[in-house]
Order: structure tokens, then C-alpha cells, then sequence
């Protein structure tokens, strides 16, 4: 009965009022029903995760926007055909790009099933790569500490689950010409590589 009972109290310490944690790295994640996703809109090809691929917004960060809400919208604009900001033309996706998404506060929503490909503006071979965004544009901005430190945790627990080596972390713009993750993000990357 002891036994039982420690292990009801075990199990209900893994879950907070913001979603699941993770028994081994405490890692909480808001899960795609809590900011309640639509299914994706056709099917994804299926990937392995291989790599860790950091990415920024590009655009400032809003305090005044739930995490909620912030991923239903870019949901909506992902399953759309409008253009990029630049008038570039685009075809939707199937469902939000990146695999996790940390607002300005440090919470993290999981975004596309790490099991599916994720997808890009840019040109490069997807397979393999756990895209990780941050909300803000930061070749104006600073990542927060609450952001770095989500960051790093979240790293951390994805190398844990899938034995990835540092050597697979790396910035979008180490695959694709992009400014992307800004340069105040991407400066950051050998400090999380050694980390690992």
C-alpha cells in the first residue's frame, strides 16, 4: 500500500498545471492539445531525429500574446499560402515548421511531432533535423535568461532521448543562406555545444 501510494505521489510530481514534465530532466512542454493544434493538413514524411537545428521568429518578441495563442497563429499563417513579409510567394504547410517553439518567458510548446520532417523557407535537406525556434529577432534583440535557460534543457533532453552528439547542434544559417537565428542567438551556440 506504501509502495502504491509513493508511486501515485511519484507520478502526479511529474505533471504541473502547465503541462508535462519530464521525469528525468523535469522539462515541461506544453503539449500540442493544450494550445489546441489543428491536424496537420496532409500528411509529413516521417524522419529519425539526427541533428538540432536552432531558429529565431525574425520578428520582436510580444509580451502581450498568450504562448497559446502565438502558436495558433503561426499555425494558421503556416497552413497558408500568404506571402512572406518580403512578398515572396509561398505554398502552406502542412502544419507549423519547427518541432518546439520558447516564448520570450522560457516556456516551450511542442509545435510539429518531433517525428515528422519539419519545414523551412530556406533549401536544405530536412531529414534528421529537430527544429528548435525562439520567439524574437535576434540580430536586434537578446536572448532572455529564461529563454537560454529553456534552451539549454531542452537541448540537453533531446540529446539525452535520441544520443545525440553535440556536433549535431548547429544554427539554420550553418545549412541554408539565411540570417537566421540572428547573430546575438547564434553566438550562443558553442557556449550550448559544451554544455552538452
Amino acid at each position: 500500500m506504501l509502495n502504491t501510494i509513493f508511486a501515485i505521489s511519484f507520478t502526479l510530481l511529474t505533471f504541473s498545471a502547465f503541462g508535462q514534465a519530464d521525469v528525468n530532466t523535469s522539462i515541461q512542454i506544453m503539449q500540442r492539445e493544450e494550445w489546441k493544434a489543428l491536424p496537420p493538413k496532409f500528411d509529413i514524411p516521417s524522419h529519425t531525429p539526427k541533428f538540432i537545428t536552432i531558429h529565431h521568429t525574425g520578428v520582436k518578441k510580444n509580451p502581450d500574446v498568450t504562448l497559446e495563442q502565438k502558436l495558433r497563429n503561426l499555425q494558421a499563417f503556416s497552413i497558408s499560402n500568404d506571402p512572406l513579409a518580403d512578398g515572396t510567394p509561398r505554398k502552406g504547410w502542412a502544419d507549423v515548421p519547427y518541432h518546439f517553439y520558447i516564448d520570450m518567458e522560457g516556456k516551450i510548446a511542442e509545435g510539429r511531432k518531433v517525428t515528422f520532417q519539419g519545414d523551412s523557407n530556406t533549401k536544405y535537406d530536412l531529414d534528421g533535423h529537430v527544429s528548435i525556434v525562439l520567439e524574437g529577432n535576434f540580430e536586434m534583440e537578446e536572448v532572455s535568461p529564461e529563454q537560454l535557460a529553456s534552451l539549454q534543457d531542452l537541448i540537453f533532453h533531446l540529446s539525452e532521448q535520441y544520443a545525440l552528439s553535440p556536433t549535431t547542434l548547429s544554427g539554420h544559417l550553418d545549412q541554408a543562406m539565411t540570417s537566421c537565428p540572428g547573430k546575438n542567438l547564434y553566438n550562443l551556440i558553442p557556449q550550448l555545444k559544451s554544455e552538452l
